[in-house]
């Protein structure tokens, strides 16, 4: 047994961890290596058989000499121990040693424990065992048999055991990799992609003036997954297409059992702070260990990009926040507007401008952030605040994944002294202008239609403003410029739908008109 025992082997201590790919969905790809012991030809993995996705599992021999791979079930006992709780397993790991037993309603016994059965220790018939176990007691003068159930209390006359020993019966996992030939050292390849590790990007943006701010970017790690020491890490950005990986590999689990996923944080750095939460490792990296815009950070693999870090220590079931890059970025003042969208009902339109406060024309105090680092940025949480030394906070929001010499743009404030009302009205109709394809009786009227914004800034300087609006209809004038994307239209939709914006400026204490014009077809 034990020459058998020497090569069940744990895959943890066997094989080293040479990187990990952690995605945002909660999964990661770990790829690993090592030189297993085998005997007469074959290497078994008994401890910590990772939990492999569906179809992502693969051992390789590096010298081509693996023949087959397979895994079973096997019953196994293990040694297992707990603590007495009752006076049964208190009176039996403690034979041979003097206690008082009361008994009754008050005899008291002295004497030795010699002999505890109960039904498991006897070929009797059950019905013939009372349920509670049979205690043979010896006092200096006679042998006494009776029940635990008559027992009240006992007195141990020496210091007693406390702990139960015994062995339970259990189904083991093998897995069983086959070589072709018996060498006993045979080096192999393991990767596989597994549930229980993930990554959320958090972003701090600190407002130094009105055209810089610094951007930090660090990873708040979620690891249910195992022990990972001194490993490279990747945090990918981008969207995966892991398309089979609902169910675990039959190889690991033959019931196909879904792996969950367990909110258990661990991250930890080279530099660190530990502290204690809720019973769980929290661990936070220095802020000094930040890498520069200029530096490699990473690299872009197809439609991913990988941050990459090294030699990083991952405990399971733990949390923690690891640095990943900290660069100065140029920044707009933007103030931004999202208008309804317009609709297409027969009594939408009026024949003249209704215009009234409206509170749904919100302006907020956005910044807008340009990428001209050499790495994409993903979506994340985004705080702001304004300075570095004496920071004071100013609004919590999203950073959207930004290209590289691409832009994004963050929510501050609401603006209330910049004031934008909004009217359309029907200029010309024309009845009938085509029969509806939804109904063979039913015609469509064709409306064009003006609107008109008036934006007053009540501030003391210059804004610059973006005014964002999806119209249903075709586009005709604006009195200034506004940017177009078309979206494709339903089948059988007479309108075209596209979204537009305006960016432009107002001076302070200025009031500024824009008019525009577009056809819609309503129900006539």
């Amino acid at each position: 047994m034990f020459s058998f025992s020497v090569f069940s082997q744990d895959a943890e201590q066997d094989f080293n961890t040479q990187s990990i790919s952690i995605f945002k969905n909660g999964s990661a790809f770990f790829l690993k290596s090592g030189t297993v012991k085998t005997q007469d030809g074959s290497y078994l993995i008994k401890e910590n058989i990772p939990s492999a996705l569906f179809g992502t599992l693969w051992i390789h021999s590096k010298t081509g000499e693996l023949k087959h791979i397979s895994s079973y079930y096997e019953e196994i006992k293990k040694n297992r121990q707990k603590r007495a709780t009752t006076f049964e397993e208190m009176l039996r790991i403690n034979t041979g040693k003097k206690v008082k037993l009361h008994i009754g309603k008050d005899e008291v016994i002295e004497g030795t424990v010699e002999e505890v059965v109960n039904k498991k220790d006897t070929l009797i018939d059950f019905n013939l065992i009372p349920p509670s176990a049979v205690i043979t007691f010896k006092t200096s003068d006679r042998w006494l048999t009776l029940n635990t159930s008559e027992i009240r209390r006992i007195e141990f006359l020496e210091k007693p055991n406390q702990i139960v020993k015994f062995q339970s019966n259990d189904d083991n996992l093998v897995v069983k990799v086959e070589f072709n030939t018996k060498k006993t050292d045979q080096p192999l390849n393991l990767m596989y992609l597994e549930n229980g590790l993930s990554w959320a990007p958090n972003y701090l943006i600190e407002l130094i003036d009105d055209k810089a701010a610094n951007l930090t970017l660090r990873a708040e790690v979620v690891n249910d997954a195992e022990d990972i020491e001194n490993t490279e890490i990747n945090f990918v950005v981008g969207v995966p297409n892991f398309r089979f990986t609902n169910k675990l590999s039959s190889l690991v689990d033959f019931f196909n059992s879904y792996s969950g996923i367990h909110d258990i944080q661990d991250f930890s750095n080279i530099t660190m702070q530990t502290m204690s939460y809720s019973g769980v490792e929290l661990t936070t990296a220095s802020m000094s260990d930040f890498n520069n815009s200029d530096k490699p950070i990473g690299s872009a693999q197809e439609d991913l990009f990988f941050y990459t870090l090294k030699n990083i220590f991952l405990k399971k079931e733990g949390c923690g926040h690891y640095p990943i890059f900290k660069t100065k970025v140029k920044i707009d003042h933007i103030y931004e507007c999202n208008l309804e969208v317009n609709k297409t009902s027969k009594y939408y339109y009026q024949k003249t401008f209704l215009f009234h406060s409206d509170y749904k024309n919100k302006v907020y105090h956005s910044i807008k952030l340009n990428n001209e680092t050499n790495y994409p940025w993903t979506t994340g949480t985004a705080m702001v605040v304004k300075g570095t030394e004496s920071a004071k906070p100013i609004s919590q929001d999203q950073l959207n994944y930004t290209p590289i010499k691409g832009n994004s743009f963050v929510k501050l404030t609401l603006a209330p002294d910049v004031n934008i009302k909004h009217a359309e009205k029907e200029i010309e109709r024309q009845d009938q202008a085509m029969r509806n394809p939804a109904g063979k009786k039913n015609y469509l009227d064709l409306v064009t239609v003006e609107g008109q914004l008036k934006i007053k800034n009540y501030k003391s300087k210059k804004i610059d403003l973006n005014i964002r609006r999806t119209i249903i209809g075709q586009l005709q004038e604006s009195s200034i410029e506004w940017l177009k994307l078309g979206r494709v239209n339903r089948s059988g939709d007479q309108n075209a739908t596209t979204d537009v914006c305006w960016e432009t400026s107002v001076e302070a204490g200025e009031e500024l008109i824009i008019t525009y014009t577009y056809n819609v077809y309503v129900p006539d």
